[in-house]
C-alpha cells in the first residue's frame, strides 16, 4: 500500500480547500485511478486537515495519482509535489494506524478523525475500490485506534476542533448568543453539543431542512430558518458557520444590506472552503476565526498528550506486527485444506507465538519441504 497525504502540516487552508471533494468527485477521481491495471484498490479520506490517497501497486505510480489529483483540485502537479506526503509500503501503513489513532490530526488523540476514515473506507468498499489485502489493513487500523484509546490517555484527554470551539466562545461573556449555520451537519451538530455544556452560552440554529431531526435535540435550542440568518445576527455575540455549501452564507455585501448594528462580533469559520467573507474580518466589530486558527490552541494540548505517544506507537508496531501474520496466513490458508489437525495446530501455534518476520521465515521453510 501507498499513500500521497496532502495535510495540515505542510498546506494551509487556502490551498487544502481545493482537496475538499465531495462524495461525487471522489467517486470519480477513484475510478480513473483504477482505470486500466495500474491501481486496483485505492482509498480517498478527505477531512477539514487533510487529503489523503491510499492506493496498491509500485512507487512509479505516484506521478500518476498526483496527475489525477492536479486535474481535479486545478492545482499544478508541481504544487502538489512541493507540498504532498509520500508514503510507501509498511511506512504508509504505519501512517494509516497514526492517523487513525489520533496521533497525527491537528488535535492529538481527537476522535473524529476515526469516524471519517471508517467513513472513507466504506465508501470505498461499498464502490468496489477495495480487496482483502486494504479490508485487512483499514480494519485493523481500526482495532488499534481503539485499543490505544482504552489503553492510553491520548484520545482520554482530547480536545476536538468543536471543544475548542466551545471553550473559545465560553469566554467571550456572562450570556453569550450563538447562531450556528449548518447545525444538521456532523460538525455543526459536535458544536452544537459542545456550545451547550457551557451555561452562559445561549443557541439558536439555522438548518435549511426543518423536518430534518438533529440529534442535539435540546429544549433550549431555537431552530431559525436558514433565509432569515441576517435577521438574527444583530442579537448573536457570535456566529459558528459548519456546512459544506459551495458558496458563502455569510457574506459583507449582504450584511452592508441588513440592518446589523456596529459591535464586537467573532465568526467562526469551520468548513472547507470556507463559508464566510473574508473581507468581514476587522468590518464593522467584526472579527474571523477559520479552522487553522485552531491549530495553535491544538499545539498546545498536543504537548499534554505527548507522554502517550510512545505508549501509543508501542502499539501500532505490535498491531502492524500481528496485520502482517494475518496477511501471510491469509495467503497460506488454502495449502491448510491437505493438512490434519495436527499440522493445523502447529501453524497457528507459531502464528501466535512468533513475529511476523520469523512467521514469514518458518512459512516459507514449511513450503519448501512439503
Amino acid at each position: 500500500m501507498n499513500c500521497i497525504s496532502l495535510n495540515y502540516k505542510q498546506i494551509k487552508l487556502d490551498i487544502r480547500k481545493s482537496f475538499a471533494f465531495d462524495d461525487n468527485v471522489k467517486l470519480n477521481i477513484m475510478k480513473q485511478l483504477t482505470l486500466g491495471d495500474k491501481i486496483t484498490q485505492c482509498i480517498l479520506l478527505c477531512t477539514c486537515n487533510r487529503t489523503e490517497v491510499y492506493f496498491d501497486g509500485s512507487k512509479m505510480y505516484f506521478d500518476y495519482v498526483i496527475n489525477v489529483l492536479s486535474q481535479y483540485s486545478n492545482v499544478s502537479k508541481d504544487a502538489i509535489k512541493k507540498y504532498a506526503m509520500f508514503f510507501e509500503n509498511e511506512k504508509a501503513t504505519f501512517h494509516l494506524f497514526k492517523v487513525t489513532s489520533g496521533i497525527d490530526s491537528m488535535v492529538m488523540g481527537e476522535d473524529e478523525i476515526l469516524s471519517q476514515t471508517r467513513s472513507a473506507y466504506m465508501f470505498s468498499k461499498n464502490n468496489n475500490f477495495t480487496s482483502y489485502e486494504f479490508n485487512m489493513i483499514f480494519q485493523k487500523s481500526f482495532e488499534c485506534a481503539k485499543i490505544i484509546k482504552n489503553e492510553t490517555p491520548l484520545s482520554t484527554t482530547s480536545i476536538s476542533v468543536a471543544t475548542l470551539v466551545g471553550n473559545v466562545v465560553s469566554k467571550l461573556g456572562d450570556n453569550t448568543n450563538v447562531l450556528v449555520i449548518g447545525a444538521s451537519g456532523k460538525i455543526g451538530t459536535t458544536v452544537v453539543k459542545n456550545l451547550l455544556s457551557h451555561k452562559n452560552i445561549n443557541v439558536k440554529i439555522t438548518i435549511r431542512e426543518h423536518n430534518k431531526q438533529l440529534s442535539t435535540v435540546d429544549d433550549n435550542i431555537e431552530v431559525v430558518p436558514y433565509n432569515d440568518r441576517y435577521n438574527y445576527i444583530n442579537n448573536s455575540d457570535c456566529i459558528v458557520s459548519a456546512t459544506k455549501s459551495p458558496h458563502y452564507t455569510i457574506t459583507k455585501y449582504d450584511v452592508d444590506n441588513s440592518d446589523i448594528n456596529t459591535k464586537s462580533r467573532l465568526l467562526i469559520d469551520l468548513a472547507v472552503p470556507p463559508d464566510i467573507d473574508s473581507e468581514l474580518d476587522g468590518y464593522n466589530g467584526f472579527s474571523i476565526l477559520n479552522i487553522d486558527h485552531f491549530e495553535e490552541i491544538a499545539n498546545y494540548n498536543n504537548k499534554i498528550k505527548e507522554s502517550s505517544v510512545e505508549s501509543a506507537l508501542k502499539i501500532i508496531c505490535s498491531e502492524i506486527d500481528e496485520l502482517k501474520k494475518d496477511i501471510i496466513f491469509h495467503s497460506f490458508l488454502p495449502k491448510m485444506k491437505n493438512m490434519d489437525d495436527k499440522e493445523k495446530k502447529i501453524i497457528y501455534k507459531m502464528k501466535s507465538n512468533l513475529s511476523s518476520k520469523s512467521f514469514e521465515e518458518f512459512i516459507s521453510v514449511y513450503e519448501k519441504e512439503s
